[in-house]
C-alpha cells in the first residue's frame, strides 16, 4: 500500500463523548489516500475504550503526561506520512470530501502555505448554530498544510497551550500565506467544556 497524501491529526483530552463522530468522518473521507493519527493527551476518561473499534484505521498515541494541544499536534505531525496535514479536534467532525477538496487546492495553487475552509458552528446535538468564515474569524483547525513546510517553520511552539495557531501565524508572518475556500467543510462544536471559552484562554495574549 503506497503511503498517504494526507494525514488527519486529531489531539484529543477527555473528549470521549465526541471521539466516535469525529473518528467516523475522518476515517470515511472520500476518493483519498489518508491516514488518521490521534494523539490523546494524557486523558482520565475512557478514551481508551471508545478507541478500540478504530484501532485498524488508525494510529493511536497516548502521550505518557499532558502536554497541552501545541505539543501533541506536532507529535502528531512528526509521525505522519502524509505531504499534507490538516488538524481536526476531537470534538469536531468533518465533510467526508474536506480532504479531496483541500488537496486539489493545494496541488494547484503553488504558493498557498495552507488553505483553509469555512466551518459551521453546531450546538452540542448538532444543530447549526452559524456558518462561520474562516477568512475573518478563523480558528486552528481545518487548514491544511503543505507538512514541509509546516515543519520547517518550526511547527507549533510547545509553550502555547491554547493559541498556537494565532502565535505561529505572527511568528513566521508573510511567510504564513494562507488561501480559503469558501466552503464549509468543518463543524466547530460549541459546548461548555470549549477551551476557546476558557478564562485561561481569554487571557492568553499572542
Amino acid at each position: 500500500m503506497s503511503a498517504p497524501e494526507i494525514s488527519i491529526i486529531i489531539t484529543s483530552f477527555n473528549y470521549s463523548k465526541y471521539l466516535d463522530r469525529c473518528l467516523r468522518t475522518c476515517i470515511n473521507q472520500k476518493n483519498v489516500n489518508h491516514e488518521v493519527i490521534v494523539v490523546d493527551d494524557c486523558s482520565t476518561d475512557n478514551t481508551d475504550e471508545v478507541i478500540q473499534p478504530f484501532l485498524n484505521d488508525i494510529t493511536y498515541i497516548k502521550n505518557e503526561k499532558n502536554v497541552g494541544v501545541a505539543e501533541s499536534a506536532n507529535i502528531g505531525i512528526r509521525a505522519s506520512k502524509g505531504r499534507f496535514v490538516v488538524r481536526v479536534d476531537a470534538d469536531d467532525y468533518v465533510d467526508s470530501y474536506m480532504c479531496l477538496f483541500m488537496k486539489t487546492y493545494l496541488q494547484n495553487n503553488r504558493d498557498a502555505f495552507c488553505v483553509s475552509c469555512d466551518y459551521t458552528l453546531v450546538d452540542d446535538h448538532e444543530q447549526k448554530i452559524a456558518r462561520k468564515y474562516a477568512k475573518i474569524d478563523p480558528v486552528s483547525c481545518g487548514i491544511m498544510y503543505r507538512k514541509q513546510l509546516l515543519m520547517a517553520s518550526g511547527g507549533y511552539n510547545s509553550d502555547f497551550r491554547h493559541r498556537e495557531e494565532e502565535e505561529l501565524r505572527k511568528r513566521i508572518g508573510d511567510f504564513y500565506n494562507v488561501h480559503h475556500l469558501g466552503i464549509s467543510f468543518y463543524r466547530y462544536r460549541r459546548h461548555n467544556n470549549n477551551k476557546t471559552l476558557t478564562k485561561e484562554y481569554e487571557e492568553l495574549k499572542v
